[in-house]
């Protein structure tokens, strides 16, 4: 059995611990937060013991990873106290805010012999799956264009409203585009030419981006995403794949069987599908990861792999600023 720490109960920390309801090579035994009350919301689920403070989490407990939940920013010292450790690491999305950090945690996890994965979850989608097993298929041929949207509102229920804080969050280039750039990157080849242009904050806590791709077998990629929507808009995303005998095209707004309304301080509009736990695409990740420590194997999604996804993200980020085209 995996002993296992979440550290964060925000929004996310809430999300991976109703997934590990269903794991049953882990166990929850330790939840950590700053705010003690939303620590113990969740340790309550798992019978878990609550710690406000890191350190002595580590000194009263002997666990196997952690899953770490904290704001983008803070990745790299938490991951990178775990590893010293040699405690494993699953590690939310992005890897880190600059790629300098996201080296520094591959090179200790290597350096400690630990597993350590990113939670880039939209490999875990069915949809996406699906669409990958038409195009390997040869149903559309030889893929040629990609676009995908990822867009919703502002995230104003953030800590400390540290996603408006562009050198903590990396913006909707580094938050949501990231998920797009994993998931071209992984499967249809390496990028050679970035060009982007944003908002600028033009408009408080709204923001919006275009990024086109180039990928060195040709294949070009539109990429859109945005926190520009307005307050309590329904988060969605589409894609689409154009390839040389057809196309294949996917939006989650028009697939997602219930649409989820609430008002706890603000309002706001979500998608839900009843899916099984077992096949909820956060679960499958956390499981691939466990698997992967188990069993000593490779983890699916590589932290190398993370790394490049944020290279994307900084280089779309320095053409926004230049104006310019960024050539990998």
């Amino acid at each position: 059995m995996i002993k296992v720490a979440l550290i964060g109960c925000g929004m996310m920390g809430n999300c991976h611990s109703n997934s590990y309801k269903s794991i049953e090579d882990a166990k929850v035994v330790a939840v950590c937060d700053l705010d003690y009350q939303k620590a113990e919301k969740i340790a309550k689920v798992h019978g878990a013991r609550i710690y406000t403070d890191v350190e002595e989490l580590y000194k009263n407990e002997k666990v196997d990873m952690i899953d770490l939940c904290l704001p983008t920013y803070l990745h790299c010292k938490f991951a990178v106290q775990a590893m010293q450790k040699k405690i494993h690491v699953f590690c939310e999305k992005p890897i880190a805010t600059s790629v300098e950090e996201g080296m520094e945690m591959i090179k200790v996890a290597k350096e400690k012999g630990v597993k350590f994965s990113v939670g880039h979850v939209v490999r875990f989608f069915p949809a996406y799956e699906s669409m990958i097993e038409s195009i390997r298929a040869g149903k559309v041929g030889e893929p040629r264009l990609i676009r995908t949207t990822r867009n919703g509102s502002f995230p104003k229920w953030s800590w400390e409203k540290w996603y408006g804080n562009y050198h903590k969050s990396g913006g909707p280039l580094m938050d949501l585009a990231i998920h797009d750039f994993d998931w071209i990157s992984h499967y249809y080849g390496e990028v050679e030419r970035v060009y982007a242009k944003t908002l600028k904050g033009a408009a408080k806590e709204q923001d919006h981006c275009l990024v086109t791709l180039r990928l060195k077998n040709g294949l070009i990629a539109h990429v859109e995403a945005s926190w520009g929507y307005p307050d309590g808009a329904v988060f969605g995303t589409t894609v689409e794949v154009v390839g040389t005998t057809g196309q294949i095209e996917y939006d989650s707004r028009k697939s997602s069987p219930v649409k989820k309304h609430s008002n706890e301080g603000h309002y706001a509009a979500s998608l839900y599908s009843p899916t099984n736990p077992n096949y909820e695409p956060y679960t499958r990740e956390i499981k691939a990861f466990i698997s992967a420590v188990i069993h000593n194997e490779e983890p699916v999604v590589k932290a190398e792999e993370a790394l490049t996804a944020i290279k994307i993200a900084l280089a779309a980020k320095e053409s926004d600023c230049t104006g310019e085209a960024i050539i990998f």
